[in-house]
């Protein structure tokens, strides 16, 4: 236990571990089983007494306030940092205040829906948006109260008890939340169906703490001369004020419990779950278990925490539309869905529109094609086919790169399939016949493209992709000029996200059109030379992100009523051990674990982006081993499946970790695996400095 925890614990047992009981408390139900025998209505508090926090209460309100800041947008921008947690604070003073002298009636509770309201105000003018912002912000919080709340069992059964007996059941809690809410929490743990009666302080507008609370209940249920019972935690509420307005009342003091409760609240206090080991502790949680599992989970998290950053780029950056890249930018769409589906606050979100772009480096070779008339065309050609096809070039060579399938080529099948791009060149016919055919497949890029509508509206786009290098908005860049100097008018702006990027990543910023941008990588990046070490190659990302239904992308063909649509080659039906199925079961549960984490997100996210870097870039043994039996699949146009890992020889150390390169291997795997995972430190150094 590390020095913060120690503190909270003996601080809370000072408190707490010693103090006794007499006849005004109890510390289990069953002390009361005789006496509760006269009393026709007994009455219970909800917090700390039937249910309790596995966090403290100011962690959950921060966790809405992250949540407010990454989902919601200002009229002008992200809303101020820190807004809608210091509200609670003397905003909710304030408000609460002005329904204490209302005219409309007395008011000594506040409702957290004008708290949020009221302070939204300046920064949201649209009374129907900031409704649905005030909506969402509630939503979530009630959804993580019923992650982090547990269920005391004993006082569950006494109450189960006690309706056998026909008591009359009252729930009576001070509560910024409305009933409608808290029973939301209440089905969840199964309480709703015992209780005859529910009084909310935010609905009734008086608390318990005023003893107005109780007031109103001898009014409602018309119960002045009934002997009535209420029990609760805390003693000036629960016990204090009720007896003050005729009722009975005892303390619920469960040392135990208070000591839980008091040491979460110095933990907060003291900032614990703010130092590196709270970080380390998550992520061992998050990579427990057996390697290749523990592995699974890891990327899971970082996959996890991408998609949440998505979403906060789509919303605090205003875009109109995500749109992410098959085949591997598919599984972020996945996940950001499931991220909205669990939030609890999907149905009050405005959110962009989402869809997926079938896009692909040899769609973007074919897009930016030039046609024969053109003098660089010879050039294009041969550069591209030893680019995506590492031959040298030939009719063959081009046929394969483009993708020119039999039904296209025609009479050219019949041609040497090895004649030299030069003798093409020369022949007119075969040039020619040859060209025809790549304008045509180009075409259908392009009206693909216009059919997505991505150029001429004026929108901004979120491009999402597992990343590397930015080929694909480097190819839409180049279009972009081309319907500039067509005098076709380019109304759209588009920026591409990334979770990781190589080394060739610097070089393609400078290919970008105005309109288009690549933002900063957010898991793997460049500016660290650890994480360029580790993205030297992505052999070791490929098994996780990849979507193997699907073969490379062929073409794309119309419909009966003329719309395009994407034509893969062939998938493979069997997901592999690393599917989509198993990755979004696991984020799923990794969310979960997230969620009643007191570690806030931006922390959360950087210790697994530390991990995940550190296990690639410096493998041990449990990672080679969770990597044994993994594929991956490389190549630029068709795929093909390959190994993670190749033998690297020590005296031939430069030429097989180019040859590692060349194959897309993991470099730093195949050290380790060949026995060099000592080298790796000064490689990694090395590979930091000239991947600058």
């Amino acid at each position: 236990m590390m020095a913060p925890e120690r503190a909270a614990l003996a601080a809370a047992k000072r408190k707490f571990g010693r103090l006794g009981l007499d006849a005004n408390n109890f510390s289990h139900p069953e002390q009361l089983s005789a006496l509760v025998q006269p009393y026709r209505i007994i009455s219970f508090d909800l917090f700390d007494t039937l249910v309790s926090r596995t966090i403290a209460i100011d962690d959950v309100h921060l966790k809405t306030a992250e949540f407010g800041e990454r989902m919601i947008r200002g009229d002008d921008g992200p809303l101020p940092a820190g807004l809608l947690l210091h509200c609670r604070y003397r905003h909710q003073d304030a408000v609460k205040a002005a329904g204490m002298v209302a005219g409309a009636g007395y008011r000594n509770e506040v409702d957290l829906a004008d708290v949020f309201d009221t302070a939204l105000e300046p920064y949201v003018s649209d009374p129907a948006r900031r409704a649905r912002a005030v909506e969402a912000l509630i939503a979530f919080e009630v959804e993580t109260e019923r992650r982090v709340l547990v269920i005391n069992p004993e006082m569950r059964d006494f109450v189960i008890a006690l309706k056998a007996q026909n008591k009359t059941l009252v729930l009576v809690s001070d509560m910024y939340l409305r009933e409608r809410w808290l029973r939301l929490i209440l089905d969840d743990h199964g309480l709703t169906v015992f209780f005859d009666h529910i009084f909310v302080s935010c609905d009734v507008g008086v608390t318990k703490n005023s003893g107005v609370m109780f007031d109103h209940i001898n009014r409602a249920l018309d119960c002045g001369s009934v002997r009535r019972l209420h029990l609760g935690d805390n003693w000036t509420n629960d016990v204090t004020r009720p007896r003050e307005r005729g009722w009975d009342a005892l303390h619920y003091f469960n040392s135990e419990n208070e000591v839980h409760k008091a040491r979460l609240d110095h933990l907060t206090h003291l900032g614990a779950h703010r130092r590196p080991a709270a970080a380390t502790r998550l992520v061992d949680q998050i990579a427990a278990g057996e390697p290749a599992e523990g592995m699974v989970r890891l990327i899971s998290a970082g996959f996890l925490s991408f998609a949440r950053q998505v979403m906060t780029t789509a919303q605090q950056g205003g875009f109109d539309r995500i749109l992410f890249l098959t085949r591997d930018g598919t599984i972020y769409h996945h996940l950001v869905r499931q991220l909205i589906e669990d939030s609890g606050a999907a149905d009050a979100l405005d959110l962009p529109r989402m869809g997926d772009l079938a896009f692909s480096r040899r769609a973007g070779v074919l897009l930016t094609c030039p046609d024969r008339t053109d003098p660089n065309w010879e050039e294009y050609l041969n550069f591209h086919v030893r680019w995506l096809q590492d031959e040298e070039p030939t009719l063959g060579g081009i046929v394969r790169a483009f993708g020119l399938q039999p039904d296209e080529l025609g009479a050219l099948t019949d041609q040497a399939q090895d004649l030299a791009v030069a003798d093409l060149v020369a022949d007119e016919w075969i040039a020619g016949q040859l060209d025809d055919v790549i304008q045509a497949k180009r075409r259908r890029v392009i009206a693909y493209l216009d059919q997505q509508d991505l150029f001429t509206k004026d929108q901004r786009i979120l491009l999402v992709d597992i990343g590397y290098s930015g080929t694909v908005l480097k190819s839409l860049s180049e279009h972009m000029y081309f319907l500039q100097h067509a005098g076709h008018p380019v109304r759209s702006r588009m920026a591409l996200m990334m979770f990781a990027a190589n080394r060739f990543f610097a070089g393609n910023l400078g290919r970008m059109h105005p309109r288009a941008t690549m933002l900063d990588p957010v898991m793997v990046g460049r500016s660290d030379w650890r994480h360029r070490a580790a993205a030297f190659n992505f052999a070791w990302l490929e098994p996780f992100a990849v979507d193997r239904s699907r073969g490379s992308l062929r073409d794309y063909r119309a419909d009966a009523a003329g719309m395009l649509h994407p034509v893969f080659g062939p998938g493979n039906e069997d997901e592999g051990p690393v599917g989509r199925t198993r990755l979004l079961r696991t984020a799923r549960s990794i969310d979960r674990l997230l969620r009643v984490s007191p570690l806030s997100d931006r922390d959360a996210d950087a210790a697994i982006r530390r991990a995940i870097v550190s296990r690639f870039a410096q493998p041990r043994r449990a990672t080679l081993r969770a990597v044994e039996g993994l594929t991956h699949q490389a190549g630029l146009t068709e795929i093909t499946e390959g190994g993670l890992l190749r033998r690297v020889r020590l005296w031939r150390l430069r030429s097989d970790l180019s040859r590692c390169l060349y194959e897309d291997r993991w470099v730093q795997g195949s050290m380790a695996a060949s026995r060099l995972g000592w080298l790796n430190p000064v490689l990694n150094r090395i590979i930091g400095l000239i991947s600058r």
